[in-house]
């Protein structure tokens, strides 16, 4: 008797697309960039990405060696996000909290991201990212080095430049958060968490933050001074934006902020 698929269906029938060996090759190099902590669930966020014409939560290249954080983000993860989110100025916490599972990380760091920036049902996506990198590293100075690096739009192997203003705006944000345990002024309450993340620490001094942004914003002006590469001026159409680099970053805080930041570490 004649096999029942057989008689359902023949050769001639199934239609293989021509572009389904490139999708699926495409798919098995963006599953071993990314390495998902879950296959499945991110394959079904892959697809549905490229079915919409979204942005597929794919790392631009594979991480090593593999950041170890208790939530599992990473820069490449937080990469992720800003090519999916780009640069909104505030996003839907439900449509975070989607491309968040989508790169299958844990929803209690995104949770606890969320109450430390204090963030609601629209959720300021710049913020968002400066209080994300705060929990990859060890030190303020660090934190500003990395979001350099994840904002800038340098091609790879330039300088890790990006917008003064931003630079000031998101460095200005996390000095006023109280992310350590140890710090008992009664005003820090006001603002984070009180949780110990040592990529934000504790409050600055409002004096400490206006001197470091000083000293940067007197570099950024000096153009001519061609011993500081890190910084210059780019123009598009009749704005000027100053940018910051990550080696400038590091040197003012060094400069400036010494080793209670523990700028070496």
């Amino acid at each position: 008797m004649p096999d029942l698929v057989e008689q359902m269906y023949c050769p001639q029938q199934i239609h293989i697309p021509p572009t389904f060996p490139c999708i699926l090759k495409e798919y098995a190099k963006a599953a071993i960039r990314t390495q998902p902590y879950d296959l499945l669930r991110w394959s079904a966020a892959y697809f549905r990405a490229l079915a919409q014409g979204d942005e597929p939560p794919v790392k631009k290249r594979l991480e090593y060696p593999p950041v170890n954080s208790p939530s599992g983000l990473s820069p490449g993860y937080l990469k992720i996000l800003l090519k999916q989110i780009q640069t909104l100025a505030s996003v839907p916490a439900e449509t975070l909290q989607e491309k968040w599972q989508g790169i299958c990380l844990n929803e209690n760091a995104l949770n606890e991201i969320l109450k430390v920036g204090g963030f609601t049902e629209n959720v300021p996506w710049m913020k968002f990212i400066a209080v994300a990198a705060g929990h990859l590293t060890n030190s303020l100075t660090q934190t500003m080095c990395l979001i350099c690096e994840l904002l800038t739009e340098e091609p790879e192997g330039a300088r890790d430049t990006i917008p003064f203003e931003t630079f000031k705006e998101l460095y200005t944000y996390l000095a006023q958060m109280n992310c350590s345990s140890g710090n008992t002024e009664p005003a820090a309450a006001e603002l984070g968490s009180g949780l110990n993340i040592q990529g934000i620490g504790p409050v600055i001094p409002t004096a400490q933050v206006q001197s470091v942004l000083k000293y940067l914003e007197f570099c950024a002006g000096q153009q001519s001074d061609c011993s500081l590469h890190y910084i210059y001026k780019r123009k598009f159409s009749v704005i000027t934006k100053v940018t910051i680099s990550v080696s400038l970053a590091v040197e003012v805080a060094t400069q400036l902020l010494g080793a209670k930041y523990n700028v070496n570490s």
